[in-house]
């Protein structure tokens, strides 16, 4: 839950990755952002998958993706921008339910949640993007819940923002008024249904 900033597309020629990667290693040493390089070999497949270990899940095998992930604000999700060997925009998840068939490509975005960050992290990963269109990805497409890709009006941004958060104090509210040891004995649908219930109330 949270403002989230979905997007797709296709290098328009895979050639083009490194100088991508480059470019957005000197911004994120220009804005003192922390990155990450994922260099896998395109011409072998992808055998990526889902290990269960001790601390719940992890991924092993060779994910064939290549791109940088940024860490541009403490708050804000890493911004990853990963391509596959036909240059594809993907994440390693998507990779790994497209593998098990349970994807298809048309399907497939990468996000970035931006909600708990300063409206102005939105705003310089929207521009970010925006640059990216215009000189690697042509047919780059962005659904923003911010709404900010579209319209360009920050007040409509940070307004959308802040009710978001309004909703999730009140949810958190909620939730810490519900006593541990009934929570402990409700099936998710009575769970759901104490919430509802305590919501409207609210409301």
């Amino acid at each position: 839950m949270g403002i989230t900033i979905h997007f797709q597309g296709r290098l328009e020629e895979t050639s083009i990755i490194n100088s991508l990667v480059e470019e957005l290693k000197d911004i994120s040493k220009t804005l003192n952002w922390d990155w990450q390089v994922l260099d896998e070999d395109w011409s072998k497949p992808s055998t990526a998958k889902l290990s269960k270990v001790k601390k719940g899940e992890e991924i092993i095998g060779h994910l064939s993706l290549k791109g940088i992930s940024m860490n541009i604000h403490p708050e804000c999700e890493a911004l990853s921008l990963y391509f596959d060997s036909e240059g594809t925009l993907t994440e390693p998840m998507s990779i790994i339910l497209y593998n098990e068939g349970k994807l298809e490509r048309e399907n497939i975005y990468s996000t970035v949640k931006t909600q708990f960050a300063p409206p102005e992290v939105h705003i310089t990963i929207i521009k970010l993007l925006k640059y990216l269109k215009m000189r690697y990805i042509p047919n780059l497409k962005v659904i923003d819940e911010g709404e900010y890709w579209e319209s360009e009006d920050k007040e409509k941004l940070v307004k959308k923002i802040n009710f978001l958060n309004e909703k999730m104090d009140h949810l958190e509210e909620v939730l810490s008024e519900i006593e541990i040891e009934n929570v402990a004995a409700c099936s998710p649908e009575q769970l759901a249904d104490i919430l509802e219930e305590r919501m409207k109330k609210r409301l």
